[in-house]
């Protein structure tokens, strides 16, 4: 059986952190695709569950009472940058195995196949190569 490194499939389309995109760009001239607020909401989504993706339910009278106010939501305001955050925490929960709404909520949102691509190469390179069998 053949192997294909793909490592390097994408090394400066998206770098791992702001202070390597600072670098870059002061080193460089270029500019990334995406923005450092963009980059900033792709590691913040690393610590994300998948139960954030799901939208949050108002408590009723009594589930206030008992349980307090409501938790803050973890979605953010901007349409864009909350479709960004979705499809990074489904990159970084299922790897290359995105489920086809997440694709198609980030094109629909503007980001483009080569962007897409971008965050998807960055996420699974900077993901460990196995997950643990037990906690």
């Amino acid at each position: 059986m053949a192997f294909i490194d793909f490592h390097d499939a994408a090394p400066c389309a998206l770098p791992n952190s702001t202070a390597a995109l600072s670098a870059e760009i002061q080193t460089t001239g270029a500019v990334s695709m995406l923005t450092v607020l963009e980059h900033r909401v792709i590691e913040l989504a690393r610590e994300d569950g998948l139960e954030t993706l799901v939208p949050p339910r108002k408590r009723g009278w009594l589930a206030r009472l008992i349980f307090g106010p409501e938790p803050a939501s973890s979605m953010l305001a901007n349409e864009r940058l909350e479709a960004l955050r979705r499809l990074a925490v489904h990159a970084w929960h299922h790897g290359y195995q995105l489920p086809a709404s997440a694709l198609k909520e980030a094109q629909t949102s503007g980001f483009n196949e080569d962007e897409i691509g971008a965050v998807i190469d960055t996420i699974g390179r900077a993901r460990p190569p196995f997950q643990r069998l037990t906690p």
